[in-house]
């Protein structure tokens, strides 16, 4: 009963692992390439503009191939 609270509780905050994954990769390269100063800021800053909305974009495609494969 506990468990399956949890596994509901985590549900709401992570939908799709696939896009959870994506997010934290993205983020860890970005802090990586900021930390260690391998580009300047608006390089960093584009990626993330760049980035963030390429994963949530194909996590939208792969869910709308899905919808349709289950019809």
């Amino acid at each position: 009963m506990i468990a399956t609270a949890v596994k509901e509780l985590i549900g709401l905050f992570v939908d799709d692992e696939l896009l959870a994954a994506a997010i934290l990769v993205v983020v860890a390269l970005v802090s990586a390439l900021a930390f260690f100063g391998a580009a300047p800021g608006w390089v960093i800053g584009l990626v993330l503009a760049l980035a963030l909305p390429a994963a949530l974009a194909a996590s939208v495609l792969r869910s709308a191939r899905r919808a349709v494969r289950s019809e």
